[in-house]
Order: structure tokens, then C-alpha cells, then sequence
């Protein structure tokens, strides 16, 4: 998993890191103004779950033809 130190300002990708401790270290060595939240730590979202689908088979009806 990657986590992201993301420049709220350009929203450009500063750096990437293996663990949230590595970017919350990396992260405080920051610049920070008083009052203001440039830069945040963007964790990996989770893969989607594959939902399961359930497949109604249509049954098939005979015409009688005349």
C-alpha cells in the first residue's frame, strides 16, 4: 500500500511512502503556515468488492402454433 502527501493547494502528489508512519514523519517536516491544512496524507483506497450478481434463468415457453 502507498500512502501520498498531497498538496491541497494543486492537488499535485509531493511523495509516496510504504507505511502511514513514513509519510506522517516525512509529512511534519513540512513547512506548515499557522492555520492552514496544505498538505494531507492521502491513504490507498480498498479494492471494490465484486458484488454477486444473481442470474434468473428465463424459461423458455413453447407457442403453439395453429
Amino acid at each position: 500500500m502507498a500512502f501520498q502527501i498531497v498538496d491541497t493547494f494543486t492537488g499535485k502528489v509531493l511523495s509516496t511512502y510504504d507505511t502511514q508512519a513514513q509519510a506522517e514523519k516525512a509529512e511534519s517536516r513540512l513547512v506548515h503556515e499557522p492555520g492552514e491544512n496544505r498538505y494531507e496524507i492521502v491513504a490507498p483506497k480498498p479494492p471494490a468488492k465484486k458484488k454477486a450478481t444473481k442470474v434468473e434463468v428465463a424459461e423458455d415457453v413453447e407457442e403453439e402454433s395453429n
